[in-house]
């Protein structure tokens, strides 16, 4: 192992050997006289046209060219007379210092000498920027290379300012998966379980969930003259507490057993978890501030409400559940055109049939979306298993993926994507509207139905004929009512700018019967033939629709 001596004979040892020979030409007595030093086994020669441009810049007289070859190639390192100075009075070498208007950066210009006169050396040149008022940055090799081989009328960086450091701002680091998304992992054939999604973090009494991480000073920055330059200060940060925890100090714990959770604006809270066997006449609708588990079924019409997330282990039916957080369905949704689903998180499924789901994330199906309305404001995944997207309304503020879309039997299919947030909100609401006015005309006809079946088998009261006279006339309305606003909201469908990087990518088919929207004037019908084999649509440079990848057409 060699000793700290030999290391540094090295190192000494590799920078001799990478020098580049440098040239001089210096004045004596009216005599111009030459100096080449030879470079190190790995430096560069000095190139002889470099010598002649200098002498020519220099003003020497009576040189030789051969002679002056010899000297630059040999490079002894002896100084040689080549010349003579003999037209006007010597001046010296000097340099022009100018510096940047942000005081940042300082430059100079090295003028050479004429007539013989005197290079300028490092102390006269160092003497000179201190007088220019430049104290800071100062690039010493450059100032030293400068010197001892130097470029004339070329300007030169030689100084820089120091920039000031901004302050880092304290910040909150969490001890718990904040996103709190599923961890979605596929099997060998690409299928997901959606029942064993990881979504539901625990934590105990006295559990550490978060803690403040203090904020850095930065570091003052400084001119090129020396002139002091602020840096942003540092922010501290408050805790932003909900329910069920505790601060000490820079430190948060969780004061229930529950499931831990960062809220879109930064407040933190520990939700209680209720679990329910069912939701049913025994228990009532639920409206609870947690997060809600239930191990079975949600009877028709009956609904739960929450702050926190719900998990149903089961399939749902005709029921109405509202969450702030994530909703989770190991099974599926059977909404028979009434049901209704909306988070402020993600909605994940195994299927949706006849459902009406509302995301303000994502939406995640795993078998197939069937003659249903969903919009998200992020992507809608309909992948895993047989991924399918089958007539309906999908709506999607950035992008679809799914397996398939629509049917071999020309299922309508319509498809909105790169929907702006706020156009998603009114087209929720519209939809909102349209199926309570559907629920109620369903009810109308109904209840006018039994009372004129009714009337068929015996008579009807005078109180019964005047409320079918109403009914009908309620029909009638609701009906005009429910047409026009449908009306409008397929308007709206087709008249937003969309997002420009939002698309949709089917895996293996698309069939015809597919309306396909990307806002004004950017709608996509699929013709008579499927579109086989992965298929992306996205917004191209013209602003039209494009197709792109691998897409094989057949006859269907």
């Amino acid at each position: 192992m060699p000793g700290p001596e030999s290391y540094t004979e090295r190192i000494l040892l590799d920078l001799e050997n990478s020098e580049n020979g440098f040239f001089q030409i210096e004045s004596l007595k009216g005599k111009a006289v030459l100096k080449v030093t030879k470079p190190g086994s790995k430096g560069q020669k000095v190139d002889f046209k470099d010598v002649i441009a200098r002498i020519k810049l220099f003003g020497v007289e009576n040189y030789d060219v051969e002679f002056i070859k010899k000297i630059v190639n040999f490079a002894e390192g002896k100084s040689i007379e080549i010349g003579t100075w003999s037209k006007g009075n010597p001046v010296d070498s000097y340099a022009d210092i100018t510096v940047s208007e942000d005081q940042m950066e300082a430059k100079l210009i090295l003028h050479p000498p004429k007539h013989g006169g005197s290079l300028i050396t490092e102390y006269k040149l160092r003497e000179q920027i201190a007088n220019t008022g430049i104290s800071v940055g100062i690039i010493d090799p450059i100032i030293q290379q400068l010197i001892k081989n130097p470029e004339f009328l070329i300007p030169i960086i030689f100084a820089k300012g120091v920039q000031p450091m901004p302050g880092k701002d304290g910040e909150i680091k969490i001890h718990f998966r904040s996103d709190n998304k599923p961890q979605l992992e596929e099997d060998e054939y690409g299928r997901i379980d959606y029942k064993n999604i990881s979504i539901i973090q625990s934590v105990k009494p006295g559990d550490l969930i978060a803690e403040k991480i203090p904020p850095e000073k930065g570091e003052y920055g400084k001119t090129v003259t020396g002139t002091i330059l602020p840096y942003s200060e540092e922010k501290t940060i408050e805790w932003k507490l909900g329910p069920n925890v505790e601060a000490n100090g820079d430190k948060l714990y969780a004061k229930i057993a529950g499931r831990p959770v960062l809220s879109s604006f930064g407040e933190i809270k520990v939700d209680e978890v209720i679990q329910l066997e069912a939701v049913d006449y025994s228990t009532g609708n639920i409206d609870f501030p947690g997060t809600i588990i239930v191990e079975e079924k949600i009877g028709d019409g009956f609904s739960l409400t929450t702050n926190g997330s719900i998990i149903i282990k089961n399939s749902v039916g005709k029921a109405f559940l509202k969450a702030k957080g994530d909703i989770i369905l190991s099974g599926g949704f059977m909404g028979r055109g009434e049901g209704y689903i909306e988070s402020e998180g993600n909605i994940y499924a195994k299927f949706v049939e006849q459902g009406k789901l509302t995301a303000h994330g994502s939406i995640f199906v795993e078998e197939a979306v069937m003659h249903s309305e969903i919009s998200a404001k992020d992507f809608i995944r309909v992948i895993g298993g047989r991924g399918e997207v089958i007539g309906g309304i999908t709506i999607a503020g950035n992008s679809l993926t799914c397996a398939k879309l629509g049917a071999v039997v020309e299922t309508k299919t319509k498809l909105a994507v790169g929907t702006p947030p706020e156009l998603l909100d009114e087209l929720n609401r519209m939809k909102k509207d349209i199926t309570e006015k559907e629920i109620t005309l369903h009810k109308v006809q109904l209840t006018l139905t039994k009372l004129v079946e009714k009337g068929q088998k015996k008579e009807l009261t005078l109180e019964e004929k005047e409320t079918i006279t109403k009914l009908k006339d309620a029909n009638e309305k609701f009906s005009v009512l429910l047409e026009t606003q449908i009306k409008q909201f397929d308007t709206a469908l087709g008249s937003y700018e969309p997002n420009k990087d939002s698309f949709v990518e089917v895996e293996r088919e698309v069939f015809p019967g597919v309306d396909l929207s990307f806002g004004a004037g950017k709608t996509f019908k699929i013709p008579m033939n499927s579109l086989v084999g992965k298929t992306v649509f996205f917004i191209g440079q013209d602003g039209s629709i494009q197709t792109e990848r691998n897409v094989i057409r057949r006859d269907t």
